[in-house]
């Protein structure tokens, strides 16, 4: 492909500027005459400087969706909803490739296999595979079900769940997509909130999934900045769903502990609130319990 029909997409804030720029000097040690784009969201003057003699385009997306309490959502959260208007930010190119700013190019032949998977009409993406990966692709038995067998369940049902449960997922970091595919239509109405509630409970409980405690922690306090507005404008079985299953349970401390307890003192919940809020509390305060006896005893 001309390079002038594909564009190289990626993006950063000013914290992962560093790798953002090992990035961009690793494709134009590949391609100095290839198309970069880059999003910017919220990067330093010195590095958007640093960027602006080195890549095509710069662009400081605004939000391309609308949703309840936007205006406090970090400008970071733009990384996931930005990139499937990736035609929007960046127009006039036949193929788009993201690449996520911790990656890096050895190889040009890569970006010639993900062109080619794309062609006009195909998602060119990469699944994750490694014999190391056992507890992803295990078969699924009683008790002891994967995350992604867990996920396809809740949308699709049990059946489906036992075929394609122990597929391998697939990296978002890195795909390519061409302009005129079907995919980014889709994308962004999935990404919009029109999801059914069978395919939110699936998102959601695949954003909770377990041993990414250090990934979820920022979001314990976004926890308490929305459920309020979401028992309100939601409808019941949903905001449920969300008070429960969302509830920071992974941030196992006497902090999160003392957190629940200040929502539920400041803003007195409505009573089936307040007791899903309890319970979670009540979880988090039992597996601190254990973990203290599982020290003592060590």
């Amino acid at each position: 492909m001309s390079p002038t029909r594909l564009l190289i997409a990626s993006g950063s804030d000013s914290g992962y500027f560093p790798l953002l720029r090992d990035t961009v000097l690793s494709i134009l040690a590949q391609r100095r005459s290839v198309g970069i784009g880059v999003l910017d969201f919220g990067l330093a003057p010195d590095q958007r400087a640093w960027l602006a003699d080195r890549v095509t385009h710069l662009v400081r997306p605004g939000w391309d969706l609308d949703f309840p309490d936007r205006e406090r959502t970090p400008e970071t959260r733009k990384a996931q909803l930005s990139r499937p208007f990736l035609r929007r930010h960046f127009p006039g190119y036949a193929t788009y490739l993201w690449i996520d700013a911790d990656a890096w190019l050895q190889d040009w032949r890569a970006i010639e296999l993900y062109v080619a998977a794309a062609g006009h009409d195909k998602l060119a993406i990469t699944p994750e595979i490694d014999r190391s990966y056992k507890r992803h692709y295990k078969r699924p038995k009683v008790f002891g079900w994967t995350l992604s067998w867990k996920c396809y369940r809740e949308a699709f049902g049990w059946r489906v769940a036992d075929r394609l449960g122990r597929n391998p997922i697939v990296n978002c970091g890195v795909f390519a997509l061409h302009h005129d595919a079907p995919h980014w239509e889709a994308w962004q109405r999935i990404i919009g909130g029109r999801l059914s509630n069978a395919t939110f409970r699936a998102t959601l409980d695949g954003f909770v999934s377990p041993d990414s405690d250090e990934l979820l922690a920022p979001y314990a306090q976004r926890y308490f900045d929305v459920v309020a507005d979401v028992w309100r404008d939601w409808g019941s079985d949903m905001a449920q769903y969300f008070a429960q299953n969302a509830y920071p349970s992974w941030d196992v401390s006497e902090e999160a502990i003392a957190a629940t307890d200040a929502y539920i003192e400041r803003t007195d919940p409505p009573p089936a609130l307040r007791r899903l809020l309890t319970e979670g509390r009540d979880d988090v305060a039992r597996a601190l319990r254990c973990r203290h006896r599982d020290a003592q005893s060590a």
